[in-house]
């Protein structure tokens, strides 16, 4: 009876359309207090509500997710986005699409610095997408590639996906963040190679060649932003901090560099940047906050035992069971952000893996992998907005370009199943 009336009540705060945290939150204030006024039924005190609530969000590794949102936000306002464009086009541009290539590679790098997926499709696709659309590429096919690159931020560490992912799966950040650097390299290449493909044949050509004096000025410009992304994985790894601490270095490091070495962030730009991250950050976190209730009335109502119920009757076989999960994951991703994903489903999902005994650290990046291709996916495609706003373009143009670049996503995820240590070879390495 408890699980009729927790699912009646989330049910109808959908259909009223009230927002995510504010849904788990009423709807499971209200599934507890009605069932104790049921006859025989044990009441359980509405306090629990609160407590669930500060439990989830009194988290080590949460305490980086508003640092590397503050970082993101410098680093954008800093001038490093620029110079990591530039950077890429020097390198690549001399390619054919080589504007495409830099783009792409342009967003893996700054991926190595802010962990938003938002924040690189922003940051990098400002620059980039007015730069193909001057050499002539489709505004819909330029807002899908940025959308999709920027994609690569969440999956390339850090990443705020994977930190809330690890807090709520009682995973470790820097091993999660070490399983997604393959991952996200191959999708990277994957998405250059597409891009190389529709440059030949739709008779784009490359950039003006680079001489090394300007790879090299190029370099040294962007030598303070690319630093950057070894400092913080190295330090992780090496043990000098962890990965909650490194958000903090990330951003004394944005700081730094943007005021005192590129002189592009003023004193008087400050208080936006930290209002702006403050904002970011309290949506993100009381949405945390509300899957600690949510997540604990799932666990009540036995959902994880109910899901793996189910799945058992269909199959038992490993990589059918990834398969059923990834298809059901792209369909969600589909209608939610990927963070309000993870946190409603990794409490019933995640068991599975000790269920149907899959290493416990694969089965999290290929979670957080395929749940981030919600959000080029359409119709609620967050990077896709973004990118389409800066492309002045529609959603709809955009989308019809999207798929093939979603097709490398898909496919390095699908690989990664198959190959684990494409996942699991890193972490191993350098982690035991």
């Amino acid at each position: 009876m408890f699980t009729v009336l927790f699912v009646t009540f989330l049910l109808l705060m959908f259909g009223l359309g009230a927002p995510l945290a504010i849904t788990m939150v009423l709807s499971s204030v209200a599934a507890i207090w009605y069932h104790g006024l049921l006859p025989g039924s044990a009441p359980i005190p509405l306090v629990v509500t609160p407590q669930r609530m500060f439990i989830i969000v009194d988290s080590f590794p949460l305490m980086a997710v508003p640092y590397f949102i503050l970082a993101g936000e410098l680093m954008e306002r800093g001038g490093i986005s620029l110079r990591l464009v530039k950077f890429a086009v020097a390198l690549v541009g001399r390619v054919r699409g080589g504007i495409c290539l830099a783009a792409v590679l342009a967003s893996m790098i700054f991926a190595g610095v802010s962990g938003s997926g938002a924040a690189d499709t922003a940051a990098v696709g400002s620059l980039t997408i007015p730069a193909m659309i001057k050499k002539g590429y489709p505004r819909g096919f330029v807002a899908a590639l940025q959308a999709v690159a920027g994609a690569i931020g969440p999956i390339i560490p850090p990443s705020i996906v994977m930190l809330i992912y690890a807090s709520i799966a009682n995973q470790s950040p820097a091993r999660m963040f070490l399983g997604g650097i393959i991952p996200g390299i191959l999708i990277g290449l994957g998405l250059m190679g597409v891009s190389y493909v529709y440059s030949i044949r739709h008779g784009f050509g490359a950039e003006e060649a680079a001489g090394w004096r300007e790879v090299l000025r190029a370099t040294v410009d962007a030598s303070w932003a690319l630093v950057s992304p070894v400092i913080i994985l190295g330090g992780i790894l090496s043990g000098v901090f962890t990965a909650t601490e490194a958000g903090v270095i990330a951003v004394v490091y944005a700081f730094l560099v943007g005021v005192f070495v590129y002189k592009e962030i003023r004193w008087t730009e400050l208080p936006a940047a930290l209002v702006k991250a403050a904002l970011t950050t309290s949506i993100v976190m009381f949405v945390v906050a509300a899957s600690g209730i949510f997540g604990w009335l799932l666990a009540a109502a036995r959902a994880p035992v109910l899901a793996a119920q189910f799945l058992t009757s269909l199959t038992d076989n490993r990589f059918m069971i990834f398969l059923i999960v990834i298809v059901f994951l792209l369909i969600v991703g589909g209608l939610m952000e990927e963070a309000a994903s993870i946190i409603i489903l990794v409490p019933v999902l995640h068991p599975l893996a000790v269920r149907f005994g899959i290493n416990e650290l694969h089965w999290a990046v290929i979670l957080s992998m395929t749940l981030v291709v919600g959000a080029v996916t359409p119709p609620v495609a967050s990077f896709l907005f973004i990118s389409t706003a800066i492309a002045k373009t529609t959603l709809s143009d955009a989308s019809r370009n999207v798929w093939i670049f979603l097709a490398v996503m898909v496919g390095v995820i699908l690989l990664s199943v198959i190959l684990p240590d494409l996942v699991l070879f890193l972490p191993r390495l350098l982690m035991g």
